[in-house]
């Protein structure tokens, strides 16, 4: 214990030390976990003042309440029962504590960055009621000791529902920012969209409002052109709420909005990664150029069971099957064609002459387009 003694007071002969700094390097030394009460003991054991500066952390121990109240006043209006805790200090503390620990010998003690860390998270947590956790915490805080800012970025929240669409003329997706590329700028009000009428803004207006987010990021189960309907169960999609405010309200599994119904809503942990396999049952109205035969019709039976392939792209992602055909004439340049496929087949251009065969018009030796798509359902 003689040698430690001696180390002891070579240390805090050579350094003016706080409490905090003087526990951290005592404690390997005494076998006694790091504390501001140990450092205490042995500034008074050897007749050193913690009234003066601390060559190390320049007493940062003292003056955290600025940095907390800082934090306290930006997370005060958030709901978190987790979070996690980051700083950023200037090198030279670092290189402080780091010369100490080298020109003693001095191993396997707390470092300055985490004693600041364990220090302030144990304010917040008392002051907040809540728990530091390292992974996926619900609120992160950065503390920033080089300008003495901070800043704190919530956990997203997650949604899951399906969308029906009553209307004709509204986009599915809405038109990214002009100004920011979707990234989010004052222009935008920090949303990534244009003000236009579409799904999107108003899934993602329903859930900013209730979550009090900044942005929306909605992965769609597939899309559909502005003027088709979406009838059914409807359509899934999966939303990804950015920084929101609350996460603790209540979310009807319903809601009507203009144009469009949400059905099945409901919060998840987190939303699936990759690409989701889906069916759909598509009911379309397709014109003609030249007057058409029941007869002729009927060559669109080849389709049932077939693979369709679109000779422009990958084939890695062509692997796209027809199920079940239905067909209805409605007069000499118009029929209806029911389809139970894949999701992923460009419908349009399996209708009209292109790259993707087999596809209508040719099989009909007729050129034919869509005038209307609608989906009556679509299965996960």
């Amino acid at each position: 214990m003689k040698s430690e003694y001696v180390q002891i007071s070579r240390i805090l002969k050579n350094y003016d030390l706080c409490e905090y700094c003087t526990g951290r390097f005592v404690s390997k030394l005494v076998g006694k976990p790091s504390s501001k009460l140990l450092g205490k003991k042995y500034l008074k054991k050897f007749g050193k003042s913690s009234d003066t500066k601390c060559y190390v952390c320049k007493n940062i121990f003292e003056n955290l309440d600025s940095m907390l109240s800082n934090i306290f006043e930006k997370s005060c209006n958030l709901d978190f029962k987790t979070f996690n805790l980051g700083l950023i200090l200037k090198n030279s503390f670092l290189e402080r504590d780091d010369l100490i620990k080298s020109k003693f010998k001095i191993k396997g003690i707390e470092n300055l960055k985490f004693a600041i860390s364990t220090e302030m998270s144990k304010k917040i947590s008392r002051k907040t009621k809540s728990k530091r956790i390292m992974n996926d915490p619900e609120l992160f805080i950065q503390a920033n000791f080089k300008d003495e800012s901070s800043t704190i970025r919530t956990k997203p929240i997650f949604v899951y529902g399906r969308y029906n669409k009553k209307i004709r003329r509204l986009p599915q997706k809405q038109i990214s920012c002009k100004s920011c590329n979707g990234i989010g700028c004052h222009n935008c009000n920090f949303r990534g969209l244009e003000n236009i009428e579409s799904i999107e803004g108003k899934i993602s207006n329903l859930l900013i409002k209730k979550f009090e987010g900044n942005q929306v990021k909605i992965n769609w189960i597939g899309g559909e052109d502005q003027s088709s309907l979406v009838l059914g169960n409807g359509r899934p999609f999966f939303a990804k709420i950015l920084n929101p405010k609350k996460r603790n309200r209540v979310l009807r599994k319903s809601s009507n909005l203009e144009g469009i119904s949400l059905l099945e809503l409901k919060k998840i942990l987190v939303q699936p990664k990759g690409s989701i396999s889906f069916k759909s049952k598509v009911s379309i109205i397709i014109d003609t150029e030249k007057p058409i035969l029941l007869n002729d019709l009927k060559k669109l039976n080849i389709l049932e069971n077939v693979k369709i392939h679109d000779l422009s792209k990958d084939k890695k992602n062509l692997n796209k099957q027809i199920y079940q055909i239905r067909y209805k004439k409605i007069d000499k340049t118009s029929f209806r064609l029911d389809l139970f496929a894949d999701g992923g087949i460009p419908i349009k251009f399996f209708i009209q002459s292109s790259d993707v065969t087999p596809n209508v018009s040719e099989l009909l030796q007729n050129n034919c387009h869509c005038r209307k798509i609608d989906f009556k359902n679509i299965i996960v």
